[in-house]
C-alpha cells in the first residue's frame, strides 16, 4: 500500500530495544514498514507526507501510566502557577487571574513549596479580599486559601484536627490559611465542582498539550469525587463520542480513604456497574485506585520505623485504610477482574499492600497485573516481592533524586535507599513509567533523565534550597538504583501501553501507529545531556497532531 506518511533519517528504538532500522512508514492508522530510508521511501508517492527526522530517535508514543490529565487541563485553563520562579511570580500570577475572572471561587494551583514554605492567608487576602480563594500546590496534596475560604468552610481555631491532615496554625491559634491532606478536604468540600464544560475543555488542553511532548496516550489516575473535585469519567464519555480524544486512554475508578471493611462488596460491586457503563461506551475504566497512605513531606506516608523529626514520640504516620479493610479491599477487587492502582510512599504501606495481593494470589491464583505507584520506600526485601507477584513497578521517575526537605523527615539513609528501581527491575519486575501530572511536571524525556542518572535539573531561575546548618547535600548511589536508558525509555513507552492500554506499545508492522520523533538521538548523548531533549513530531494513529 502507499504510505500516508514516512518518517526516514532516524534511528528505531522499537519499544524494547534500539535497531538498526532508520524509518517507519504509516498507513491507515498502522505501521506500514519498518526498516532502512530506501526501503520505506518505496512505499511514498507524491501524496506521502515526509517527516525528516534529522537524526532524532524514532519511538513509540510515550504513555503516562499515572497523570491527572483533566484537572490539570483546567488548571491550565485557569490560575495556572506552575511558571512562577519567585515568590512575586507566583502572587502576580494570582493577581492577573483574580482580574481576568469573575468566578465565584478563584481557583487554580500549582505553587512551589521550593518558594513558599508556609504560605498565609494573608498574602491572599491583599489580593483578594471579597472573594475565595483555594490554590493547590504543585504536589496537589495542600491548599492554600484566603480568609474568605476559611470562612465558608467553617474552619477557625476551634476545628479539630482531622485524620490524617493537619490545618496549621499562625502564632494567634488561627488558621494559617495552610491545609494539608485530609485538612485541605474541609475547604475543598464547599468548592462548588467543575462543570462538565469545563472539565471537557480541560481534557482537549490537556491532550494538546501532552502531544507537544511525544504522549499519546495516558491512564487518568482518579476517576470519582475527590477533594471538592467532580468526577471527570463525563469528560471523557464526550469526547470519546464526538470524537475530539484522539488518544487512546484508560482510568481508575476512585476509592475514597476511609472506606470500611463492611462497605468493600457494595463498593465492588457499583465499580462492576461503571466498568461495563463505561466499557460499553469505549472507555476502559477496570482499573481501581486507592491511596493506601499520604506523602513523606506532609508525615502521612506510613512508615516502619519513626519520622526522624518524631523520633522521640514514635510517630510513623498512619494507613488510610486499616490493614483488614485494605486486605479485603485487595481480595474482593482482584476477585472481580479488576486492576489495582496503589498510592504507596511509605515502606509500611507498601509492605501492607504487597501482604495484601500475595493473600489475593492465594486465593484468586493470577489475575489482572496490578501496579504500584511512586515507590519512595521499599525495603530491599519488598523490592524483590515485585517480581514473583506480577506487580508492575509504576514509577514516577522525576522524583527519584535527592530532597533536602525530606532528608530532614525521614533522615538520610532512609532516602537514599528510596526509589530501587534496579533491584525491582532485576527481580523481575515489569516497569512502567508515569509522571502524576500536574503534581508534577508530565515531561518524559525529564523524568527519563533522573531514572537514569538520579539527580534533578533545576528549572531555570529556581535555587537549590538551603540545608540545614552543618547538613552535607545528600546523594544517591546511581549506579546501584538507577535504570539504563533502554530500560528507562521501554518503560515509559511499551510498558506503560502493556499496562494501562492492554495493548503492544511497539514499533513494528501491524501496530497503531503512536509514534514520536526526539530532537535527537540519546543513545548518541552523554547521560547527562538526556534533559536537553523534546519531542520534534507526534503521530497518533498515523495523524500527525504535532510538528515543533
Amino acid at each position: 500500500m502507499i504510505a500516508e506518511t514516512i518518517i526516514v533519517n532516524g534511528r528505531v528504538f522499537d519499544g524494547k530495544t534500539l535497531t538498526s532500522s532508520t524509518a517507519v512508514a504509516v498507513g491507515s492508522g498502522r505501521i506500514v514498514r519498518v526498516g532502512s530510508d530506501a526501503a520505506v521511501r518505496e512505499t511514498a508517492d507524491a501524496s506521502t507526507r515526509v517527516v525528516d527526522a534529522r537524526g532524532g530517535l524514532i519511538h513509540p508514543g510515550f504513555v503516562d501510566a499515572h497523570a491527572h490529565a483533566v484537572f490539570a487541563g483546567v488548571e491550565r485553563l485557569s490560575i495556572d502557577l506552575t511558571s512562577a520562579t519567585t515568590v512575586q511570580e507566583t502572587l502576580d500570577l494570582i493577581r492577573q487571574g483574580a482580574q481576568r475572572s469573575d468566578a465565584e471561587w478563584l481557583t487554580g494551583g500549582g505553587w512551589s513549596h521550593e518558594l513558599f514554605a508556609l504560605p498565609t492567608r494573608q498574602q491572599l487576602d491583599e489580593i483578594v479580599p471579597d472573594r475565595p480563594v483555594a490554590l493547590s500546590d504543585a504536589g496537589h496534596h495542600t491548599l492554600w486559601v484566603n480568609s474568605r475560604a476559611l470562612e465558608l468552610a467553617g474552619v477557625d481555631r476551634t476545628t479539630p484536627q482531622p485524620h490524617n491532615g493537619h490545618i496549621h496554625l499562625d502564632e494567634d491559634g488561627d488558621p494559617s490559611g495552610y491545609l494539608n491532606e485530609t485538612a485541605a478536604e474541609l475547604v475543598g468540600r464547599v468548592i462548588p465542582p467543575e462543570s462538565e464544560d469545563a472539565m471537557y475543555a480541560g481534557l482537549l488542553n490537556a491532550q494538546e498539550h501532552l502531544w507537544t511532548l511525544g504522549i499519546t496516550g495516558w491512564h487518568e489516575a482518579i476517576l470519582g469525587e475527590y477533594n471538592g473535585k467532580a468526577d471527570c469519567t463525563p469528560a471523557f464519555l464526550r469526547a470519546i463520542a464526538d470524537g475530539t480524544l484522539k488518544d487512546q486512554t484508560s482510568g481508575a475508578l476512585w476509592v475514597a480513604p476511609g472506606l470500611q471493611r463492611e462497605d468493600v462488596p457494595a463498593l465492588v460491586a457499583r465499580f462492576v456497574e461503571l466498568r461495563e457503563r463505561n466499557a460499553a461506551a469505549g472507555f476502559d475504566t477496570g482499573t481501581a485506585k486507592a491511596m493506601i497512605d499520604g506523602v513523606p513531606h506532609g508525615e502521612t506516608a506510613a512508615l516502619l520505623q519513626p519520622y526522624s523529626n518524631h523520633s522521640h514520640d514514635g510517630f510513623t504516620g498512619e494507613l488510610h485504610f486499616d490493614e483488614d479493610t485494605v486486605r479485603d479491599l485487595v481480595l474482593q477487587l482482584d476477585a472481580a477482574g479488576f486492576a489495582l492502582h496503589l498510592h504507596i510512599m511509605g515502606d509500611r504501606g507498601i509492605r501492607v499492600a504487597l501482604d495484601a495481593i500475595e493473600a489475593a494470589r492465594a486465593v484468586n491464583g493470577a489475575r489482572r497485573r496490578h501496579h504500584i505507584a511512586h515507590l519512595s520506600m521499599v525495603q530491599p526485601d519488598d523490592a524483590r516481592r515485585f517480581g514473583p507477584l506480577g506487580i508492575t513497578a509504576n514509577i514516577q521517575g522525576l522524583w527519584a533524586a535527592p530532597d533536602p526537605f525530606v532528608v530532614q523527615l525521614i533522615g538520610e539513609e532512609r532516602m537514599l535507599q528510596g526509589y530501587p528501581f534496579r533491584t525491582m527491575a532485576d527481580g523481575g519486575a515489569d516497569l512502567a513509567m508515569g509522571s502524576d501530572w500536574p503534581v508534577s511536571p508530565a515531561d518524559p524525556w525529564l523524568a527519563i533523565h533522573v531514572t537514569v542518572n538520579r539527580w534533578a535539573p533545576l528549572p531555570p531561575g529556581i535555587e537549590a534550597p538551603p540545608l540545614p546548618a552543618g547538613a552535607t547535600p545528600p546523594t544517591l548511589d546511581a549506579e546501584h538504583q538507577s535504570l539504563t536508558l533502554t530500560q528507562a525509555l521501554s518503560a515509559y513507552t511499551n510498558g506503560s501501553t502493556e499496562l494501562v492500554l492492554g495493548r503492544p506499545g511497539r514499533i513494528r508492522v501491524g501496530e497503531r501507529a503512536d509514534i514520536a520523533v526526539a530532537t535527537a538521538d540519546p543513545f548518541r548523548l552523554p547521560a547527562e545531556a538526556i534533559v536537553s531533549l523534546q519531542t520534534a513530531v507526534t503521530l497518533v494513529a498515523g495523524e500527525v497532531v504535532f510538528a515543533r
